[in-house]
């Protein structure tokens, strides 16, 4: 990556399809530099998140798991090395969130994404208990899947509005991308040492815990909240009836084909 570059903030930062305001009736009430604020917004609250996940469902989780499992000298090896990459995504993604909002990331604290006391509660159970807790193992992959998704996106949004695009944010998604496609073959690696020798109740249970996370990700609205609590604030015009509506709106993405659609197929 090239880190000469800046952001540039007349350009959209992510593929608008991927925005799940972006599938709601309000949406339509906003202008073009609403939109593309939105947009922006959405971008960070994205690498926010894959900053949380790769800290802790993966870093912090798999450390411990080489604490409380012993494996071979080249699969643990492979692991070591898989940390290591992680930790290396978390540092592009910050350092691409620095450039957007400098002011914002100074001490690299999240400001859109945000989980709740009980969900905080919970991963950190995970984080600590990873081997009777095994659902981090599905979690893993479920958003490597999504990073192969976003940039798919990245790729065909490209395509169709090759201007419209910041190439610092469609250059992130792409190596990251790059390394996240090579560590499949490690998750079968990882299923079959840590999941497929376990009891059937830890199975159960990881079944059970997963998809109670899911349904956060099929009914997106914490970062969502957040997001719109930032437009209120930078466009205040919007206060008084556009950001109720998404807010009345946002349960319905839930039930939203298209939203649903695009998330998961």
């Amino acid at each position: 990556i090239n880190w000469n570059r800046s952001v540039d903030r007349e350009l959209l930062w992510g593929p608008e399809a991927l925005g799940p305001l972006t599938y709601l009736p309000a949406y339509t009430r906003l202008n073009a530099i609403e939109k593309r604020r939105l947009n922006q917004l959405f971008s960070m609250g994205v690498c926010e998140q894959f900053v949380w996940l790769e800290e802790n469902i993966l870093v912090k989780t798999l450390s411990k798991v080489l604490t409380k499992w012993h494996f071979d000298a080249d699969f643990t090896k492979a692991i070591h090395h898989f940390i290591d990459e992680e930790k290396k995504h978390t540092e592009m993604f910050w350092r691409v969130l620095e450039k957007s909002e400098p002011e914002w990331y100074r001490q690299r604290q999240f400001r859109l994404f945000n989980t709740s006391k009980l969900q905080t509660w919970f991963i950190n159970r995970v984080v600590n208990h990873p081997t009777v807790l095994l659902v981090w193992l599905w979690m893993a992959i479920f958003f490597e899947e999504k990073t192969v998704s976003y940039c798919q996106h990245y790729q065909r949004a490209q395509k169709q509005n090759p201007d419209t695009m910041d190439a610092l944010y469609r250059d992130l998604h792409h190596y990251h991308f790059l390394d996240e496609a090579r560590h499949f073959q490690l998750d079968e690696y990882l299923l079959s040492e840590c999941y497929v020798k376990q009891a059937s109740w830890k199975q159960r249970l990881s079944g059970h815990m997963f998809t109670k996370i899911m349904k956060s990700y099929t009914s997106p609205q914490r970062t969502s909240r957040q997001i719109l609590k930032v437009m209120a604030t930078e466009f205040p015009h919007l206060q008084q009836s556009v950001i109720p509506e998404f807010i009345e709106q946002l349960p319905t993405l839930a039930n939203n084909q298209a939203f649903q659609t695009m998330a998961f197929s």
